[in-house]
């Protein structure tokens, strides 16, 4: 017995996203849903499901799929073969290409993110930060926010995720200014950030969703101008580009000497 409504779950999303699903991609990842939704210990509810948890469930998938597989393309491309002017629909469904900061040399970056992932995988501090003594103190005689909270007492202290547990503060990747390549699985389209948009940042993983509201294409460069207003992220993150992360793509761009 069915149990997921394949016209009602197309017709949903296309209602939610704006965006068409291609049939023969919603039929496989039905029956991977199902197949779940077998082996799950309520499956005599299985069959139950109100439609709007089964849409959900086929949009877990879909933000993990990549959106050549999954959805039909919505960009339209003028007589030079570029985009200029999105869908009329008020928003277009895209999935993040390639995401770098073009506000901050590759160099600097690569250096950050280094040090982030090596304060948070194994513990050894950034070369700004002086080196512990034995007993885990600053060695420095720096004051620093720990030794601040030391000479209160007692005293409460909002938690800060800015700083570790020694009061020196975190190894942060910078923001400049992000710019994004997105597809609709067949065109891409460069977009620039104007204005720092908080839901962003330059170690999203490649293929993350999004939905573009607004924006407009900046000419004579064809980019897509962005702001906060314009994108709203979906997540997602397609098990084919998970090697694809941040440190590895600044890597590769820095061995081509780009």
């Amino acid at each position: 017995m069915t149990m997921i409504d394949r016209a009602g779950v197309t017709a949903g999303i296309k209602r939610k996203y704006g965006v068409s699903i291609r049939p023969q991609w919603l039929e496989k990842c039905v029956e991977h849903v199902e197949a779940e939704l077998a082996n799950a210990s309520n499956a005599s509810d299985a069959h139950n499901l109100h439609l709007e948890v089964q849409t959900r469930l086929v949009i877990e998938q879909l933000l993990n799929s990549d959106i050549g597989e999954s959805c039909i393309p919505a960009l339209t491309v003028d007589n030079n073969n570029q985009v200029n002017r999105l869908p009329g629909t008020p928003y277009t469904f895209l999935q993040v290409q390639e995401i770098m900061d073009v506000g901050i040399s590759k160099h600097a970056m690569w250096e950050a993110v280094r040090e982030k992932e090596d304060f948070e995988q194994c513990g050894i501090r950034p070369s700004y930060l002086p080196a512990l003594d034995e007993d885990g103190d600053d060695s420095s005689g720096v004051f620093t926010a720990n030794t601040q909270a030391n000479t209160q007492g007692s005293a409460a202290h909002a938690p800060n995720d800015d700083v570790d547990a020694n009061g020196d503060r975190k190894p942060k990747i910078p923001h400049g200014m992000l710019k994004l390549v997105l597809t609709d699985g067949r065109t891409r389209i460069s977009a620039l950030e104007l204005t720092p948009i908080p839901q962003l940042n330059v170690g999203l993983p490649i293929g993350t969703k999004v939905l573009v509201k607004g924006g407009q294409f900046m000419q004579p460069t064809g980019l897509l101008s962005l702001d906060a207003d314009g994108i709203q992220l979906l997540g997602g993150a397609p098990a084919q580009y998970e090697q694809f992360t941040l440190r590895t793509r600044l890597e590769s761009s820095l061995r081509r000497g780009q």
